[in-house]
C-alpha cells in the first residue's frame, strides 16, 4: 500500500498499483520519459520511468493496474517512485476496492447528511427541485469524483464536496443573516450536478464528449433549468438558482458564462474556492514533510507552501 511505502527509501518489487494519469514528458536533454500518478485507495503517489518502453504507453491508461519494480527515493522533501520495470495486472487477479480511494467519510453517513441538508430547504418549491434533481442523477451523484485529476478525485469525492460547501454556506448564514439559506443550501448540493454526465464513470474518471463539448457548468444550468420548467417553479426562483449554477466559477476566465450577480452566488463561488483549494493543498500536504515547502502547485497559481511542524 501507497501509505506503507511512502516515507520507504530503497528498492520495491512486485507492487501493484492504479494508474490514475500517465504522461509523455522530455527531459532537459530532450529524451521522452513516463510520468505517472499512481494510486491505491490508501493514497497517491507519483512514479518516473527514465526510459520508455515499447508498449509502456498503452499499458499506462487510467484505470489500469501495473505491477512495478524500482526504487522509492526522497527527491527534495518528497517521496518518488524510480520505475525500473512494469507489467500489466489483469483486474480479475485483484480486489479493486484496494485500488480506489474514496472519500474520507462513508456512504451511509454522506447520503444520512444529505438527508439532513435537504430537510433543512424551508421553500417548497426549490426543496422540491433539489430533491428531484438529486433522485434522478443518485446513483452518479452521489459515487462519482468532483473532477478528474484536481480536487476531490476520488469515489463520492462529488458529494463529498457538495456537501462541504453546503455545511460552510449553512454557518455562513448564521453570521450574515441577510443571507438566504434555501438558496445557499440548494445551490451547494446542486452546483456541480452537471458533473454527473460531464465525467464518465465513479471510478478512473474521463471526461465525456458532452463534457468536453459543453462542460458541467453548462450541461448543470440545462439540468436544472429542465427540471425547474417541469416542476414549474416560479419564473424568478428559477433564474436565481440557475444563475448560481452559471457563475460558481466566479468569472469568465474559469469557465462561467456569468460572473456572481446574487450575494448568494457570490458566497458559492467563494466556498467553492476555498473547498476545492484546499482539498489541493491537503493532498500536497500529505506527501510533504513537515518543516518542508510543498512542490509547485500548478493549481494554487503555482505557488509552494511551508508546512509547519506540529505543536507537541
Amino acid at each position: 500500500m501507497i501509505k506503507d511505502i511512502i516515507n520507504y527509501e530503497g528498492p520495491i518489487d512486485g507492487v501493484i498499483f492504479m494508474v490514475k494519469q500517465a504522461t509523455r514528458a522530455l527531459s532537459n536533454s530532450g529524451s521522452p520519459y513516463l510520468v505517472l500518478q499512481l494510486q491505491d485507495n490508501s493514497g497517491t503517489l507519483e512514479g518516473r520511468k527514465w526510459n520508455i518502453d515499447d508498449g509502456d504507453l498503452e499499458i499506462c491508461t487510467p484505470g489500469s493496474l501495473i505491477r512495478i519494480s524500482g526504487m522509492m527515493q526522497n527527491y527534495r522533501g518528497h517521496p518518488q517512485l524510480k520505475v525500473n520495470d512494469i507489467d500489466f495486472v489483469s483486474p480479475e487477479q485483484v480486489d479493486l476496492n484496494r485500488f480506489v480511494p474514496s472519500a474520507p467519510a462513508s456512504q451511509e453517513k454522506m447520503l444520512s447528511k444529505l438527508s439532513e441538508f435537504i430537510s433543512l430547504i424551508q421553500d417548497s418549491d426549490l426543496k422540491k427541485l433539489t430533491e428531484t434533481i438529486i433522485e434522478e442523477r443518485k446513483s452518479a451523484y452521489t459515487t462519482y469524483p468532483a473532477a478528474v485529476t484536481v480536487h476531490h478525485a476520488y469515489y463520492g469525492g462529488l458529494l463529498y464536496h457538495s456537501l462541504s460547501i453546503c455545511a460552510m454556506a449553512i454557518k455562513t448564514c448564521d453570521s450574515y443573516s441577510f443571507l438566504n439559506r434555501d438558496y445557499l443550501i440548494a445551490g451547494s448540493l446542486l452546483h456541480d450536478i452537471g458533473k454527473t454526465k460531464e465525467l464518465s464513470s465513479a471510478t478512473a474518471a474521463s471526461y465525456t464528449e458532452e463534457g468536453n463539448l459543453l462542460g458541467h457548468i453548462s450541461i448543470g444550468a440545462m439540468i436544472v433549468h429542465e427540471a425547474g420548467e417541469r416542476l414549474h417553479l416560479p419564473q424568478e426562483k428559477l433564474d436565481v438558482i440557475t444563475h448560481m449554477i452559471l457563475a460558481h466559477h466566479g468569472k469568465l476566465e474559469f469557465g462561467s458564462p456569468k460572473t456572481p450577480m446574487t450575494a448568494e452566488a457570490f458566497v458559492l463561488h467563494q466556498l467553492d474556492e476555498l473547498d476545492s483549494k484546499l482539498e489541493v493543498l491537503k493532498e500536497a500536504y500529505n506527501v510533504t514533510e513537515e518543516g518542508s515547502f510543498t512542490n509547485k502547485i500548478p493549481w494554487l497559481d503555482s505557488s509552494t507552501f511551508f508546512k509547519p511542524h506540529r505543536q507537541k
